[in-house]
């Protein structure tokens, strides 16, 4: 069985034969199926399953080959050439660079108040009312 099979989607071919396939912006190590073994996809290929059958396609020729079965299908094609298209590539080392900087705007920070800054905060907090932490300094 495929891994990640979430990660592709369908395609047809000419026969009306239906693959799963997905399209790496990048190479990667894919395992292949009833196998312990892995197979390296070259970034710009596609690769397809059918009944645990691999296969590998250079983009063109996927495109002449196989056409969506579906609207996921037909949005994700259309991802791809609008990604190759404008030399877009997903980069996980930037998503985690952003999420760092997300990340870092939620910790906590600490605050010094004074005796009455706390005071007010804890009965504020005991009458559940709505705490705007700047406004106890």
């Amino acid at each position: 069985m495929l891994e990640n099979r979430y990660l592709y989607s369908s395609f047809v071919d000419a026969y009306g034969r239906e693959v799963l396939a997905r399209y790496f912006f990048e190479s990667e190590f894919i395992n292949i199926p009833g196998t312990d073994m892995n197979l390296e996809i070259d970034a710009g290929d596609w690769a397809t399953c059918e009944n645990d059958n691999l296969a590998l396609f250079h983009h063109e020729e996927f495109l002449k080959i196989f056409v969506p079965e579906d609207k996921v299908a037909s949005n994700y094609l259309e991802f791809v050439i609008d990604s190759i298209n404008s030399d877009y590539s997903p980069n996980t080392n930037n998503l985690d660079e952003v999420l760092i900087e997300t990340a870092e705007e939620f910790i906590e920070k600490e605050i010094s108040l004074s005796f009455m800054g706390r005071l007010r905060l804890i009965w504020d907090l005991i009458l559940a009312k709505k705490i705007n932490i700047f406004k106890y300094n």
